[in-house]
């Protein structure tokens, strides 16, 4: 630690679930008792408005309960989702820090509780809190690999390939594969693949041809794990 900030023994929390945000649990005490005071809870509705796409950010949002869609919407009106959130991960860490406009919007996929840290209160805990601050680069940094898997993805792979990808918990995509793909719809997927409903039926036909995979239900099931692998990597 490098201030005297940081000697309290921990803190009773009437926010339990703070000990289980990945980038606070390293902090000392006296950090767990500011932010357990400066934090509250908001309740969302499914579909629910979260934050936008260019609007100031408030503070750092963090997933309490519930499921968040991140995404942005084209210029030509179609949704490119960026991942899907569950508890107890930070959405908007990027916006948080740098308090330009936010990059991505997000929506509550079902009820929801975002807890809210001030933007003020997370930098100053950062300033005297240097493991909070350790933990902050951590998850940008693991961010920022993401990100770089997305784009090669979107960028070199057909869309087979990628939902091969997808289907194999690989990739860019891990925090996609979180929920169920049969809990997601085609136009669901499509938008996490960043393509258009047409051209997946398309990937998912080649791939129920080439006897890699089937569909039971809402399910899909891998019938040829060698053969999914093999495009995947194309």
């Amino acid at each position: 630690m490098s201030t005297n900030h940081c000697k309290s023994p921990l803190p009773i929390l009437s926010h339990e679930w703070l000990c289980r945000v990945p980038m606070f649990i390293r902090v000392c005490g006296a950090t767990q008792a500011s932010l357990d005071q400066q934090i509250h809870v908001r309740k969302y509705a499914a579909g629910q408005s979260i934050f936008l796409e260019g609007h100031r950010p408030s503070g750092l949002c963090m997933v309490v309960g519930g499921l968040v869609r991140v995404y942005r919407m084209m210029v030509d009106g179609r949704v490119h989702v960026h991942n899907y959130v569950r508890p107890y991960a930070a959405v908007n860490i990027t916006a948080a820090l740098d308090g330009r406009p936010n990059p991505t919007s997000a929506e509550a996929v079902v009820d929801t509780q975002i807890g809210w840290l001030p933007r003020a209160a997370l930098m100053q805990l950062m300033a005297e809190d240097t493991d909070l601050m350790q933990s902050c680069v951590r998850m940008l940094t693991l961010q920022n690999r993401q990100l770089m898997e997305r784009i090669d993805d979107l960028g070199f792979r057909t869309v087979p390939s990628r939902l091969a990808r997808l289907l194999l918990h690989r990739g860019g995509f891990e925090t996609e594969v979180n929920i169920p793909l049969d809990t997601l719809s085609q136009d669901e997927i499509a938008q996490v693949l960043g393509t258009s409903r047409e051209v997946l039926g398309r990937a998912l036909r080649q791939l129920y041809d080439l006897g890699l995979v089937r569909r039971d239900g809402r399910s899909y099931t891998i019938v040829d794990r060698d053969g999914l692998e093999k495009l995947a990597e194309e």
